[in-house]
């Protein structure tokens, strides 16, 4: 590949996650028999990194090589790999940096768990998972995520009145309650069980 050439992939791959400052994609690679495209961004490396719970500045710590699958571009899966630069903060102890475009624990950017929760939302949730070459409990991972991403925008609520109801699923008597604000119907709570 021409260097013109290998630039203009590397640019392109930079684009295409939403990859910028203080990262940077230093190398693009075809892998996987030809199925995927593996991206490195590599970190700018600041002398002094932010702690991600209270922001202070700390000395970096060993980084830990970290794997997030992206949305497919041109028919081929998109893996990112890099180093997620780690730090010392004095008050929480070695912690990773907030990387971009991906949440702590998750394996996939945030643009491919907001894909799939678009078609989670569809009746067959092993069907969307199926679609997406996603295993029950990969998809089960993103369907928790969001639903912790909700309840955290929603913050507190103090309903006036309450509705609680109990239904039945899967047609062998297994019980739910659920718990809603009675005027708007909102869900506050669902529990297995009676």
């Amino acid at each position: 590949m021409g260097h013109d050439l290998t630039v203009r992939v590397t640019q392109l791959y930079a684009q295409i996650p939403g990859i910028g400052q203080p990262w940077k994609v230093t190398n693009v690679e075809q892998n996987g028999g030809g199925q995927e495209v593996v991206v490195h961004p590599e970190h700018g490396k600041p002398s002094r990194l932010r702690c991600p719970d209270c922001g202070a500045k700390g000395p970096g710590h060993d980084p830990r090589m970290r794997r997030w699958r992206h949305l497919d571009a041109c028919q081929y899966q998109t893996i990112l790999v890099a180093e997620a630069p780690r730090l010392q903060c004095t008050r929480h102890g070695v912690r990773q940096i907030k990387v971009p475009r991906a949440e702590e624990r998750s394996r996939f950017t945030a643009q491919v768990e907001a894909f799939a929760i678009g078609w989670l939302k569809e009746p067959s949730s092993p069907g969307v998972a199926d679609l997406l070459g996603l295993t029950w409990d990969q998809a089960d991972g993103i369907v928790q995520r969001a639903v912790q991403r909700g309840l955290a925008r929603r913050g507190d609520v103090l309903p006036e009145e309450i509705s609680v109801d109990e239904t039945s699923f899967q047609k062998r008597h297994e019980y739910v309650t659920v718990v809603t604000e009675h005027v708007e119907g909102k869900v506050l709570y669902v529990a297995d069980g009676k």
